[in-house]
C-alpha cells in the first residue's frame, strides 16, 4: 500500500487566527494563498517567515507572487527566436507593447515618457495629460479633456482637439466657426511680431508694422501719429480751409495754400504777392472771365450778348485826363436818364420827349423852347420877315356849324398863322437911308440914332 503525506494546512485567515506554535521542521501550508511556513518549535504562526521567499533562481528571488532582481540589477526577461513575452494581456515583442486580443492598452495610473512619444495610429487622451517632451503624432490625435503640452509637441498628420484640426503649419476650425485665441488674464496674443490685445494691434519689438500686400479698410482708418504712405510722410494736423497738400521734395507733406509761381490761390481766390500785379496772358488766344472776354486791351462779351453790364460807377482815377471815346471812335449812341450829364459843373436835362439838332447850318430846337422862362423867338415865314424875329399867332376860324371850347381849340390844329414882331425894338422913325438931318439948335440927327417907337407889328 502506496504511503500518503500530508502537510498540515488551513487558510490564511484561520492560520493567523488560531496562530499556533509548528514543531520544529513542521510544514504549515496556506490553502488560499499557496504559500507556506515551517516551523522551529517556539514562535507562534505570525511571528513565522514564509519559506517560499527563500526560493532563488540564479540572481532572481521570487517572493510569493513577486519576482525581484538583485539591488540595482535589471530584470531581464528574454525568450527564445519569435516569442513573446506575455505579462497578463500585455505583449512585449522587443521594443513593442501591445494586447493580446488587439483592443486598446489601458494605463489606469500616470504614465511619464521621458523621450519622445510617437503615436503612429489614432491616440485618444481622455483624462489630463501633461506632456513635458516631445509628443509626435503622425496621423490623428483626439482629447477627452485637458491637453498640457510644456515642451515642444509635434503633429505629424491631422490632429482634431475639439472643433480645431491640426495638419503640419496649418490650424483650422469646424465649417464656418471662429478661431480664437484669448490670453488669460490681461496677457496678449503673440503672431510672430505681432501682439494683439483686444482690439489693438502693435509690434512686439515696438517697431513698425509691414503691409507687404494692399489693405482694405472697410470703415474709418484712422491714423494718430505720423503716417508715411509710399515713401511719403503725411501732417499730423489739418490746415485751413482751401488749402492743399504740398511736398518739399523729400518726401515730406505738408498743408499750403495753392501756389503756382508766384500765385497762392486760397480757396475761390487767386492772389498775387503784396504789390505785385496778377497778369493773365493767353498764348493768340483770349482771356475770358465770366462772359467776358479779354483781347489786348479790347473788352466784349464772348455770347451773343449786346453788352457789358456794369453794376456800379464808373469812375476813371483821375479828374480831366480820360476821354470816353475819340476822335476816331466815337460810341454809336449814348442813352443816360434825365439830369444826367454834367459838362463842367453845367447840367443838361430832359422830360423825356423832344429832339435837338445840331448841324453845320445850325442847331435846331423843338418847338416851345425857351431861353430861362421866355419864349424862344422865330424868324418869319415871308421873305420880307424870314431875317426877323416874328411871334407867329395861331388864327381859328369856326364856319358856325361847330361849337368848340378853348381847351379843343389849344388841341387842334389852327387854320390860320399871323406873325408879329417877336421883339419890341428901338428903331428910327425916320428913314433908314443914313441921311444926315440938322436939328434947330445946329446939332446933326443921324439915321441910326434912337427914337420913340410908335409900335409895331
Amino acid at each position: 500500500m502506496a504511503t500518503q503525506i500530508q502537510l498540515r494546512r488551513d487558510t490564511a485567515a484561520d492560520w493567523t487566527s488560531n496562530n499556533p506554535t509548528l514543531a520544529a521542521g513542521e510544514f504549515g501550508w496556506e490553502s488560499d494563498s499557496n504559500r507556506f511556513k515551517i516551523g522551529d518549535g517556539s514562535a507562534a504562526w505570525t511571528s513565522l517567515s514564509y519559506a517560499d521567499t527563500l526560493k532563488t533562481l540564479g540572481d532572481i528571488l521570487v517572493n510569493g507572487s513577486t519576482i525581484s532582481a538583485p539591488s540595482n540589477g535589471d530584470l531581464t526577461l528574454t525568450t527564445s527566436g519569435t516569442g513573446n513575452i506575455n505579462l497578463g494581456e500585455f505583449i512585449v515583442n522587443g521594443t513593442t507593447l501591445s494586447s493580446s486580443d488587439s483592443s486598446s492598452i489601458n494605463i489606469n495610473e500616470g504614465l511619464i515618457v521621458d523621450g519622445a512619444l510617437n503615436v503612429s495610429g489614432t491616440a485618444t487622451l481622455s483624462g489630463a495629460t501633461n506632456l513635458s517632451s516631445t509628443l509626435a503624432v503622425p496621423s490623428g490625435l483626439t482629447t477627452l479633456s485637458t491637453l498640457s503640452v510644456t515642451s515642444t509637441t509635434s503633429l505629424v498628420g491631422t490632429t482634431t482637439i475639439d472643433n480645431l484640426t491640426f495638419n503640419d503649419n496649418t490650424i483650422g476650425s469646424s465649417s464656418n466657426a471662429d478661431i480664437n485665441l484669448t490670453p488669460g488674464g490681461t496677457g496678449n496674443v503673440v503672431a510672430g511680431g505681432l501682439t494683439f490685445n483686444g482690439t489693438t494691434m502693435s509690434a512686439a519689438d515696438s517697431s513698425s508694422i509691414n503691409i507687404n500686400d494692399g489693405l482694405i479698410v472697410d470703415g474709418t482708418l484712422n491714423v494718430s501719429g505720423a503716417a508715411t504712405l509710399s515713401g511719403l510722410a503725411y501732417p499730423t494736423s489739418d490746415g485751413t480751409v482751401g488749402q492743399v497738400l504740398q511736398t518739399d521734395g523729400s518726401g515730406t507733406l505738408s498743408f499750403a495754400s495753392i501756389s503756382i509761381g508766384d500765385l497762392s490761390i486760397v480757396g475761390s481766390s487767386i492772389l498775387s504777392p503784396s504789390s505785385a500785379d496778377l497778369t493773365l496772358n493767353s498764348s493768340n488766344g483770349n482771356v475770358v472771365i465770366e462772359g467776358i472776354k479779354v483781347a489786348g486791351t479790347t473788352l466784349s462779351t464772348e455770347d451773343s450778348t449786346p453788352g457789358i453790364e456794369i453794376a456800379g460807377n464808373l469812375i476813371p482815377s483821375q479828374n480831366g485826363v480820360f476821354q470816353l471815346g475819340s476822335s476816331t471812335r466815337r460810341w454809336q449812341t449814348l442813352f443816360v436818364a434825365a439830369e444826367t450829364i454834367d459838362l463842367g459843373g453845367a447840367t443838361i436835362k430832359s422830360d423825356g420827349s423832344g429832339q435837338i439838332e445840331i448841324a453845320a447850318s445850325g442847331a435846331t430846337f423843338p418847338t416851345g423852347s425857351k431861353v430861362g422862362d421866355q419864349s424862344l423867338v422865330l424868324g418869319g415865314k415871308t421873305n420880307k420877315t424870314g431875317q426877323r424875329p416874328v411871334q407867329i399867332v395861331q388864327i381859328f376860324v369856326s364856319d358856325g356849324s361847330t361849337n368848340k371850347s378853348d381847351a379843343q381849340f389849344l388841341a387842334g390844329t389852327a387854320d390860320l398863322e399871323l406873325e408879329f414882331n417877336g421883339t419890341v425894338e428901338d428903331v428910327p422913325v425916320f428913314t433908314e437911308a443914313n441921311q444926315s438931318f440938322d436939328l434947330s439948335d445946329g446939332t446933326t440927327l443921324l439915321a441910326n440914332a434912337g427914337g420913340a417907337t410908335l409900335f409895331q407889328f
